[in-house]
C-alpha cells in the first residue's frame, strides 16, 4: 500500500509542468551603467542638435545641463534680484528614436507661449492663454506658479537653475536656449502629466527675454513713508 501511494506521488510529480518565474532585482552598479549610457547617449544627441542648427559652443551648470546664448541683446539693460521680468518659452523633446527622421533633426513642441508659434506648429490650442510668462527674478531661478500652463516647470530645479544663470548673462531682447539631458528632466520613467515626455527624452527649451521692469527699492521706501 505505501508503495503503490509513492509511486502515484512520483508520477504526479513528474508530470506537473514546470514554468519559469523571473523576478526583477534591483542592481545598483547596473544602474549607474544605465544612466551612464543614457548620458552619453543624450549629450551626444545634444551637440548634433547644437551643430545642425549652427551653434558651435555651449556651457553647463553644475548638474550637467547645458544652455546657449543665442543673442546677448542690445538694451544693456541687465535683470537683477528682485527685478519683474517677462519672458517667451517654447519647449520641445527628443529622443534617439525620434532624433533623426528622413535624415532631419526631428523636435516635437510640447510648450509655448507664443500664439503665432502653437499655430505654426499645429499646437494651438483655443482654451490656452497665450501671453508672457512673467515673475519676479531672484538671480537663481524663478518662481513659477505651480496651478498654471508652465506650472511643471516649477519642479525642474536644474531647468530653473539654468533659466537664472542665462538671464543674467543678457539684456532685454536676448535669447539663449537650454538643453537638459534626460536625466535631468524626466528620465526613464518620462512624464505621463501634462505635460507628457516619452521616457529618456532630452528637453529643449528656446527662451527671450522680451522686458524688464526695474525694481528700485529707494523709490518703494518713499512710498511708504508718505503713504
Amino acid at each position: 500500500m505505501h508503495k503503490l501511494i509513492v509511486s502515484i506521488l512520483l508520477i504526479s510529480i513528474l508530470s506537473c509542468s514546470t514554468e519559469e518565474i523571473y523576478i526583477d532585482v534591483y542592481d545598483p552598479v547596473q544602474e549607474e551603467i544605465d544612466s551612464l549610457n543614457q548620458r552619453d547617449t543624450d549629450v551626444a544627441l545634444i551637440y548634433s542638435y547644437l551643430e545642425s542648427v549652427g551653434i558651435n559652443y555651449a556651457d553647463t551648470i553644475s548638474s550637467g545641463v547645458y544652455y546657449s546664448i543665442t543673442d546677448y541683446g542690445e538694451e544693456q539693460l541687465y535683470p537683477k534680484t528682485n527685478d519683474i521680468v517677462s519672458i517667451h518659452l517654447a519647449g520641445y523633446y527628443t529622443n534617439d528614436s525620434i532624433f533623426f527622421t528622413n535624415d532631419s533633426v526631428d523636435l516635437v513642441i510640447f510648450d509655448t507661449n507664443i500664439q503665432s508659434l502653437a499655430e505654426s506648429f499645429g499646437y494651438y490650442d483655443e482654451d490656452k492663454y497665450y501671453s508672457p510668462i512673467t515673475y519676479t527674478y531672484n538671480g537663481l531661478g524663478s518662481f513659477f506658479p505651480v496651478v498654471s500652463d508652465h506650472g511643471y516647470l516649477a519642479q525642474l530645479s536644474d531647468f530653473k537653475s539654468a533659466l537664472g544663470l542665462s538671464l543674467s548673462k543678457i539684456s532685454e531682447g536676448g535669447s539663449f536656449k537650454i538643453l537638459m539631458p534626460s536625466g535631468n528632466a524626466y528620465g526613464k520613467n518620462g512624464n505621463t502629466n501634462t505635460p507628457e515626455i516619452p521616457e529618456n527624452s532630452i528637453l529643449i527649451f528656446d527662451i527671450s527675454l522680451i522686458k524688464i521692469r526695474k525694481w528700485i527699492k529707494s523709490v518703494l521706501w518713499q512710498v511708504i513713508l508718505i503713504n
